[in-house]
């Protein structure tokens, strides 16, 4: 969850919100911030007891270092045996007893863990990789900004460009060239939001998912 969420529920409700990670095929929770001790705004907390992660390069396998993005990778009794009928499938998940989430992430010095992405979701914008949750992030934190969500636009030059659809928090309205000069003083400026959409709800799964492939229809049709 994003630390700008979590912060305003905390201020609004007075209540703690511990965030935390998990994923069918690990028998649900890997990661949880606890109740007690330090917490990370934005972290999806440590890896519970008996579990072991690591964050990969994708393309290597080796481990990246802290602060580094790479994909999470999770060992443990939790871990699924395997996908129904499907070898293939299970064969490319599980590799040496390691589960492959597909998940980005990155890990402070002291094991603090925040999800930044889907590698299939990742904006390849001229080469340079871009994770839509670091621009979320950011654009949450904008005051008019009640929801928002980052997807890949076709560019004719750079193959793909980050686009942001934004639901107004009411009775605002959202600028976009106020909400870029927001991004611009605290992201790179290839990370920039190529355009903004306004829309009325960002479509979302039951567990609360972004629903980014509906928004890619929607810009191939606007």
């Amino acid at each position: 969850m994003p630390a700008a969420i979590n912060r305003e529920f905390e201020e609004r409700f007075g209540v703690l919100l511990l965030d935390g990670y998990g994923i069918t095929e690990t028998s649900t929770m890997v990661t949880l911030n606890w109740l007690h001790g330090t917490r990370v705004m934005g972290s999806c907390g440590l890896p519970l007891p008996g579990l072991a992660v690591r964050i990969v390069d994708p393309a290597s396998g080796l481990d990246v270092d802290f602060g580094q993005e790479g994909e999470l990778i999770v060992r443990g009794p939790n871990v699924m045996l395997g996908y129904h009928n499907k070898p293939t499938e299970t064969a490319s998940a599980v590799r040496n007893g390691w589960y492959h989430t597909g998940d980005l992430a990155r890990s402070d010095r002291s094991g603090f863990l925040t999800i930044t992405g889907r590698l299939k979701e990742i904006i390849i914008r001229g080469g340079q990789n871009i994770a839509p949750s670091e621009i979320e992030e950011v654009v949450n934190a904008f005051p008019a900004v009640l929801d928002c969500a980052v997807v890949a636009g076709p560019h004719e030059h750079l193959g793909e460009v980050p686009v942001v659809f934004v639901v107004p928090r009411s009775p605002m309205t959202v600028e976009s060239e106020a909400l870029i000069a927001h991004c611009r003083e605290r992201l790179s400026s290839y990370k920039l939001p190529h355009a903004v959409h306004i829309v009325d709800s960002i479509p979302r799964t039951g567990s609360g998912k972004t629903m980014r492939f509906k928004l890619v229809e929607l810009l191939k049709t606007s």
